[in-house]
């Protein structure tokens, strides 16, 4: 009887262990192409993020200037 409990229980999980023949990548393979999307996204996220701060803190002086030419050629 234990031999009929175990086949059942073994054909249950077959279909996660077994790698799909028509991918040719195994789970390991697919993982690390995961992991490096993942990688590639943080690092673009934080270029954009470094990239907003960089030109948040440029553009307070340059608004400055942009102003005070405005106010002159308005004057004159």
């Amino acid at each position: 009887m234990e031999g009929a409990a175990a086949s059942p229980e073994g054909l249950r999980y077959a279909e996660y262990t077994r790698v799909p023949t028509g991918a040719g990548k195994g789970q390991a393979e697919l993982d690390r192409g995961l992991a490096r999307t993942m990688i590639a996204i943080g690092l673009g996220v934080a270029t954009v993020a470094f990239a907003g701060r960089y030109a948040f803190h440029l553009w307070k002086p340059l608004e400055q200037a942009i102003t005070e030419t405005a106010k002159r050629i308005s004057t004159s």
